[in-house]
């Protein structure tokens, strides 16, 4: 389990000296989650229950509630561990009923950097649980007394509960994506979900969405009153190290395949890699989410040194920008894209305009060809084009009376793609008939219009999104 735990989650280093509390009743797991947990933070782990003096445990053995005055001793004592972690600065996580608000502001008053994690869980599901723990010296008839005495955090409380009724890994996820994410507004949750992975979840006034951390990938994107505009494949993996197949794939450092080395993951590492949700913040009817990754986050061999920033905004429409920040002492260069699928009625249908005069080069034609059309393009047979020098916004029409537009800055690069027929048929994460509802229309620089930063620089490419009924 430590194995899978540690190629899950991905633990920032400034975790290192996180102070931690899992907390809640008997049977809820403070013992299994916080040593996974620490194990995750890469932190010591320690069980309070052994902090409790014999007579305590023959007192909970014996099915007697413990009353505060046997309380007090043993608190003073986590609040101690807490505290001597923080002045080393190892950091721990500790398993810790801490069921009452007075109990949890004496941790506090020892231990002021330290955070709840509430493992709550109904009541079925506890005392089924404990009906499996005949070894432990804490019966379960003292389950309904122990959650009578729980206070619920409140919101003034450093921490926040995580539902145990389901796999213990997905508790951790969790937990780890949590402990790690800003203060965050009501409109924005953090939770586990497909394949166990860490997903922030908005609800906002004006539109909903889903990003997952690995890749800062937008599977999902509503305006309020309508159905997503981002298009998923049913069959999409979502596994660690595992490119999502579909929504806004973030291509970067490259696009395509590596011009010299065929190990390298196809279009860039950041697609790939755990992103971290430094802000999260609501801005008039949107919701704006900031994630970050840096070289130290990366199991790559791209030998720069840079920042990147992700500004995802949430409303009617759709904000995306990739900020890149050279920290080398060197020159880099580099390709971005977003690599958007779109939803359609019917890919027959489909017209895309704003190239119209513009030249392109056919990734299916021997050579790649460079010519301009006249016309929107329509879709006929596989498409794979690139357009390049140019920030033209495209316009979408799936010929039911819905359009969408895309428009752009720090771009020169436009990408339009649909794999049809017999590559969608090869791909095993998209349907063999998925095609004919989904079209990718990418913000890009590539090819001839990769950037050049300088040290020190920054570059930002950006895209909104809109939809028209």
């Amino acid at each position: 389990m430590n194995e899978l735990v540690s190629s899950v989650v991905a633990t920032p280093t400034s975790m290192a000296a996180e102070q931690v509390v899992v907390m809640g009743v008997s049977g809820s797991g403070k013992s299994t989650i916080g040593a996974l947990l620490a194990h995750a933070l890469v932190v010591p782990f320690l069980d309070t229950d052994g902090l409790h003096p014999p007579s305590n445990i023959v007192k909970m053995a014996s099915g007697v509630p413990l009353t505060d005055a046997d309380r007090w001793p043993w608190l003073a004592l986590v609040g101690q561990a807490l505290a001597e972690a923080g002045a080393a600065g190892t950091g721990l996580v500790i398993a810790c009923s801490a069921l009452k608000r007075v109990y949890r502001d004496a941790i506090v008053a020892a231990a002021p950097n330290v955070r709840f994690v509430h493992l709550a869980g109904t009541l079925d599901v506890l005392g089924n649980r404990l009906e499996g723990r005949r070894e432990h010296f804490m019966p379960p008839a003292l389950l309904r007394s122990q959650l009578a005495t729980l206070e619920e955090l409140q919101g003034d409380e450093p921490g926040f509960a995580v539902d145990i009724d389901q796999p213990a890994l997905n508790v951790v996820t969790e937990s780890v994506a949590r402990l790690s994410a800003p203060q965050l507004p009501a409109s924005v949750v953090i939770g586990v979900g497909q394949g166990g992975l860490p997903v922030v979840r908005v609800n906002g006034r004006a539109g909903a969405a889903e990003v997952y951390l690995q890749g800062a990938h937008v599977t999902s994107w509503s305006p309020a009153g309508a159905s997503s505009v981002l298009w998923m494949s049913e069959f999409s993996e979502f596994a660690p190290g595992k490119p999502i197949r579909g929504g806004v794939p973030i291509c970067f450092p490259w696009f395509g395949p590596h011009e010299t080395d065929a190990t390298a993951p196809p279009h860039g590492f950041a697609r790939l890699a755990e992103w971290r949700l430094v802000q999260a913040s609501e801005v008039g009817d949107s919701v704006e989410l900031v994630f970050g990754l840096t070289d130290n986050d990366l199991r790559s061999t791209w030998p720069y040194r840079f920042e990147a920033l992700y500004t995802v905004t949430v409303g009617a429409r759709l904000g995306l920008a990739l900020q890149v920040r050279n920290l080398d002492d060197v020159a880099v260069t580099f390709a971005d894209a977003f690599h958007t699928y779109l939803n359609v009625a019917d890919v027959h249908d489909v017209e895309v305009s704003g190239f119209e005069d513009l030249a392109f080069i056919d990734r299916l034609a021997e050579p790649s060809a460079q010519f301009a059309e006249g016309h929107p393009v329509t879709f006929l047979a596989e498409t794979d084009r690139i357009y390049l020098g140019t920030s033209a916004a495209a316009h979408i029409s799936d010929g039911t009376g819905r359009s969408l537009s895309i428009s752009t800055e720090g771009s020169q690069s436009r990408v339009v793609w649909n794999p049809w027929i017999a590559k969608a048929a090869a791909m095993p994460d998209f349907g063999a008939d998925e095609w004919t509802g989904m079209v990718c229309v990418e913000t890009a620089n590539v090819l001839s219009d990769t950037i050049t930063l300088a040290p020190g620089e920054t570059h930002t490419m950006s895209a909104v999104i809109a939809q028209d009924l």
